[in-house]
């Protein structure tokens, strides 16, 4: 190839010959599409060298930035544009140009300064032509020594580069340099141009303009601490984008009676763009804040069709439409919209396979009860919601374990291509979250246990902080602390959640707090027992049903007793099994323990249950040598309630009774003589047995189903409320009597009915439309004042009347059990306190506790905390009254029982930061205005109390922190912060300086440019995900014959495991269940093939194409990086 041919491959290099002819020159012009910063790079060191040059830039197009990449483009109709518009457009171009991430670098801050020098001694001169010029035209005027060597004026380069650093050493590129003819010509025409071009640089207005936004709207703007702080708060405030609203749906609300609330607007406002980015967001607010209504308000800004899957309880009348969802979804006009069970999944899937295409969006109230994707019901939620918009109800989002949260996000985020979190690896990072916070959990409760299990905590706590024993409490609760935060943060984007506090400080919603009652402090009753009632009493919880105690629940957990010779060698699925009962066995523990606090009658009928299931099942593994344990049951415990489940266990006990074959396909049953310990597995019944018919004896002994204490004082305490003359200008107060437990209502309602009869009204649990007449009448203050009735005074109910539903003409609530989760507490007292339906100004609770006979105040509470204490390390992790991170005592338990629920609250972040930007909007008004102009990867410093770099990058609507805490080490540390902990780091005064960036800025900024955070998935999880995969694949191998029509959906599961991993786990053992390897039988394929069609028939064929089509491809990038600077340094 000729020598004066420039392609940029091997010694043809654009760049080097430039750099020869500038040390020859006095003068360069240079025509280029836009002065590209990044070719300037790539020039800086050989023009630095050369200080009597001089350069002309005639500048022929302009830039923009699409998908992070700035591409020149021609300014539409420049015929017709005024100068200063075209001078207007340079500017923006030039803004645009040094948005380039290319140039964030330590070298390209320093060569701007020399940039500018050259601009401002005139040694540098920038034009801009009137009309787009796509030419590239390099002009070098030659010194004297130049001129001597090749005997020209000049020489030029024409072709294909631009003045970028890929133009410069790029591939691809063709250019020619010319010397020995056409030099007049081309410096002619350059001058041309140049002569009728647009001066920028030659105009002191112009030139200072250019300083301008060079230092203050580009990457290298100078900017102050407090700027970049403010500025740092308005981009969080902005992530919560408000999208315009529809007036006539305002219109429409006022019209049904609804009062519009600003805080309910911008709910709504803020999940559009969350749905539009993310495709499901969660509606968190607390109870009583109407999340029905604003979910009902995004449906009715939404297109097409859609359905609500809540509870029975919530779905109102369909006929009259005169209460729950059915009455918001006709109050809003969502005609085309339905309402199902969440006990009717497998109705709504029919109804998706007819009308699929039309529903758009699904809506699930208190979703908080599909938080385990390992059932039936899970695996078909998740279904009808795969490409979907998804919008959640619960008012409990945070109060769950790590899995259960990872669910939730589940059902609209695919786990694999996580836009939540900066590295995608959502499965990966919430499966570490999970077993990390299993094994914490662990160690705070066995820590100082004694024996085997402080053992294991001990060897928990060494795999997590590297450290030999003694375990250090104070460490394990900050890891907790730690990771609850930082699952926070990764839902953040896509939960709105606000509570009274944030309506309360809230600057754009104080003025509508004015709407809620305030809450008393909790009333204290306590019951009084015997002396020998109150030993029993702690008996039964410590002795007989304690985690140690003398019950063995071996009908729960068959498999320990066949397998007991390699429980410590379990495999990935033998350990499921293992667990599943075990958890089973744990859950019917608690529940006799929680049914014995409830009530006495309750319990009793439980421990009749109980003997009853032990004796048929005895009967049973005598008449047959086998035993079977409802495979539906196992799955069930996790979604239904405790008596549902006790009903389940007692209907399969008759089953038994009655059919020596009681069992599905899917059930396994036990031989019993094939057991490692068989003797002992019937031994243990045997004793549970005693053990259950003793415990019935000494309650008939006792009298305390007969004579009960705690149903006497609560007839006392119903007649005071009702009694009691009511406030001026408020009605009659009523109450609601709740328990967790049927059993306990049907124990106390006849007591109550014959103390105050005909004003007792009873929820039985069915829910009839004549009883959900009477609860509208009687307890709603929603129903319309001329059908509102006087009848009951009384309500008695189970928690299924907890949620959704308005009780708020009760001014009190009576707890008769204790919720041991203290989010029941807020939903039982969210159907008295909501929002625009005050009527009493002040509400009250009233708490049940036991004592002994004669005690005063002081001892009854001090006997209370004692016996609530020994319940709490009964129930272990079934109770929620402390976070995993505190240590409880008896005295702090009963307080915390006894709060205040409206103290569980906490302003959220939101409110915070926006009370804070609202002050310096205040104060600094002009400063405000200014910041929508300041650039991404702005950098300051200011002084501190310590040498540390804080980076803040955004991605979609989540923000993400790293610090190098310590910029002065050798080895900068990168650690992960959440906002909360980033923001005193950085919060600063109007008048803080800004410092010039250190020397150790740029080490530490690179090195968290180029962090990428390493979450491995845990072994654990692997497993079934790899276990599935390989019979998948196997299937594929062996058998492509028999599952031909199959083949293009099995290899989309495969491809969906390797990349988005949307299956729940449910699924994944569905099919595992069927080894696909050379064993398996003709029948075996043809289950395989059902599970297949199941599949396909409810995902689709193409789901994960649709899948593939509506995830967007967030970048991140980086906003602020702010140096704090320790000392003098």
């Amino acid at each position: 190839m000729a020598r004066n041919f420039i392609t940029n491959a091997r010694e043809h290099r654009l760049k080097e010959r430039i750099h020869t002819l500038i040390q020859y020159s006095r003068e360069l012009k240079f025509l280029v599409g836009f002065f590209y910063f990044s070719g300037w790079q790539e020039l800086y060191e050989t023009l630095k060298g050369r200080e009597n040059i001089n350069l002309k830039i005639l500048v022929g197009m302009d830039t923009d930035l699409r998908l992070g990449q700035v591409l020149e483009v021609a300014y539409p109709d420049t015929a017709n544009r005024t100068q200063n518009e075209l001078v207007e457009r340079f500017f923006i171009s030039l803004r645009t140009a040094l948005q380039d991430e290319a140039l964030d670098t330590k070298e390209f801050h320093e060569q701007v300064s020399f940039f500018l020098q050259l601009l401002n001694e005139g040694r540098l001169q920038i034009r801009k032509t009137m009309d787009p010029n796509h030419a590239k035209l390099y002009l070098f005027k030659l010194d004297e020594a130049g001129q001597s060597i090749i005997n020209a004026p000049g020489r030029f380069i024409t072709g294909s580069s631009n003045l970028t650093r890929a133009g410069l050493l790029g591939q691809h590129e063709f250019n020619v340099e010319i010397g020995d003819y056409g030099w007049e010509d081309a410096e002619a025409y350059f001058d041309d141009l140049w002569n009728t071009a647009i001066p920028l640089s030659e105009s002191d207005d112009r030139k200072e303009r250019i300083n301008l936004v060079i230092r203050r709207h580009t990457q290298v703007a100078e900017i102050t601490p407090f700027e970049a702080y403010a500025l740092l708060l308005k981009t969080y405030l902005d992530m919560s984008e408000q999208k315009t609203l529809r007036p006539q749906i305002k219109s429409l609300m006022e019209n049904r009676g609804y009062k519009v609330y600003r805080y309910q607007e911008e709910a709504v406002q803020q999940a559009l763009t969350v749905l539009k980015e993310y495709g499901g967001v969660i509606l968190a607010d607390v109870v009583g804040l109407g999340k029905s209504v604003i979910a009902s308000w995004l449906a009715r800004e939404l297109d097409g069709r859609g359905l609500v899957i809540c509870p029975p309880a919530l779905m109102g009348d369909q006929n009259t439409k005169s209460s729950g969802w059915y009455k918001y979804l006709n109050d809003f006009e969502l005609f085309h919209w339905d309402v199902y069970s969440l006990g009717a999944l497998d109705k709504v899937q029919e109804y998706l396979e007819v009308y699929g295409e039309d529903v758009k969006t699904i809506v699930v109230d208190e979703a908080h009860r599909f938080r385990n994707e390992d059932t039936e019901a899970y695996e078909r939620l998740s279904q009808i919601c795969a490409n979907r918009r998804v919008i959640l109800l619960t008012a409990t989002p945070f109060n769950n374990a790590p899995a259960d949260i990872f669910a939730l996000l589940k059902l609209f985020i695919p786990p694999g291509k996580s836009t939540l979190t900066l590295d995608e690896r959502m499965a990966a990072r919430f499966a570490r979250y999970n077993s990390e916070f299993r094994r914490l959990s662990y160690i705070l409760r066995y820590h100082n246990a004694g024996g085997e299990k402080q053992a294991r905590a001990e060897r928990y706590y060494t795999d997590i902080f590297e450290l030999p024993p003694p375990i250090d409490v104070v460490r394990t609760q900050r890891r907790v602390r730690q990771l609850a935060d930082e699952i926070r943060a990764v839902m953040e984007p896509i939960i709105i959640r606000r509570n009274r506090l944030d309506l309360k400080h809230d600057p754009m919603y104080s003025q509508e707090i004015t709407e809620l009652s305030e809450v008393a402090d909790p009333i204290e009753l306590f019951f009084e027992l015997t002396s020998e009632q109150s030993v029993f009493y702690d008996r039964v919880i410590h002795e007989y049903f304690g985690e140690d105690g003398l019950s063995h629940g071996a009908i729960y957990q068959p498999y320990v007793y066949g397998h007991r010779r390699k429980l410590s060698q379990l495999d990935e699925e033998g350990n499921f099994i293992y667990q599943q009962q075990r958890n089973l066995y744990e859950f019917m523990r608690r529940l006799i323990v929680k049914r014995f606090e409830s009530s006495f009658g309750a319990f009793m009928k439980t421990v009749d249950n109980f003997i009853r299931i032990h004796k048929i099942i005895l009967e049973f593994i005598q008449k047959t040598g086998r035993y079977i344990l409802d495979r539906n049951l196992i799955e069930k415990y996790w979604e239904e309630d405790e008596e549902t489940i006790e009903e389940m266990f007692r209907q399969y006990a008759e089953r038994m009774a009655e059919d020596e074959k009681p069992y599905s396909y899917k059930d396994v049953v036990y031989k019993i003589d094939e057991f490692d310990e068989p003797e002992q597995f019937l031994s243990d019944i045997q004793s549970d047995l005693q053990l259950l018919q003793n415990i019935a004896k000494q309650v008939n002994l006792l009298r305390l189903a007969v004579d009960d204490p705690k149903s006497d004082l609560l007839v006392k305490a119903v007649g005071n409320i009702i009694n009691t003359p009511p406030c001026a200008g408020e009605p009659h107060r009523k109450v609601i009597i709740f328990s967790e437990y049927l059993d306990t209502v049907k124990h106390i309602a006849p007591v109550l009915e014959a103390a105050f009869p005909g004003r007792v009204l009873v929820s039985d649990g069915s829910l009839s439309k004549h009883f959900l007449d009477n609860l509208h009448a009687n307890f709603d203050a929603s129903c319309p004042t001329n059908k509102q009735r006087e009848d009951f005074d009384i309500l008695v109910t189970t928690d299924k009347l907890s949620e959704g539903v308005n009780l708020n003409r009760a001014g009190a609530v009576i707890n008769y059990d204790i919720p041991w989760n203290p989010t029941r507490v807020i939903q039982r007292l969210g159907r008295i306190n909501r929002i625009g339906r005050k009527v009493f100004q002040t509400l009250y609770i009233y708490n049940f506790f036991p004592t002994e006979q004669g005690a005063e105040v002081v001892k009854s509470r001090e006997i209370a905390s004692q016996k609530m204490f020994l319940i709490h390390n009964t129930l272990g992790e079934d109770v929620k009254i402390f976070a995993p991170d505190e240590t409880p005592s008896p005295a702090e338990l009963f307080k915390r029982i006894n709060r205040n629920p409206e103290e569980e609250e906490e302003e959220s972040l939101l409110t915070t930061i926006r009370k804070e930007f609202f002050a310096i909007k205040e104060k600094c008004p002009d400063l405000v205005s200014k910041l929508t102009d300041f650039p991404a990867r702005v950098k300051t410093a200011k002084k501190a109390k310590q040498n540390e770099l804080l980076v803040f990058r955004r991605k979609g609507l989540q923000m993400f922190i790293h610090a190098v805490t310590d910029t002065s080490s050798a080895k900068p540390e990168i650690r992960s912060l959440m906002l909360e902990e980033a923001l005193p780091h950085i919060r600063c005064q109007l008048e803080t300086p800004r410092e010039p960036l250190s020397y150790r800025f740029w080490p530490a900024y690179e090195a968290i440019k180029k962090y990428r955070e390493h979450v491995p998935m845990p072994l654990s999880e692997q497993s079934l995900q790899v276990k599935t995969e390989n019979n998948l694949r196997s299937a594929l191998e062996r058998y492509s014959d028999d599952l031909a029509e199959y083949l293009p959906f099995i290899k989309m599961l495969l491809r969906d495991l390797k990349e988005y991993q949307t299956l729940p786990k449910y699924t994944l053992r569905r099919l595992t269940e069927v080894e696909m390897d050379e064993k398996v039988s003709k029948s075996g394929i043809a289950r395989f093939r059902a599970e297949l069609e199941v599949l396909r028939r409810f995902l689709g064929t193409d789901y994960l194409d649709r899948i593939e089509q509506r995830i967007k491809d967030f970048r991140s990038e980086i906003i602020i990086a702010m140096e704090n600077i320790m000392g003098d340094s």
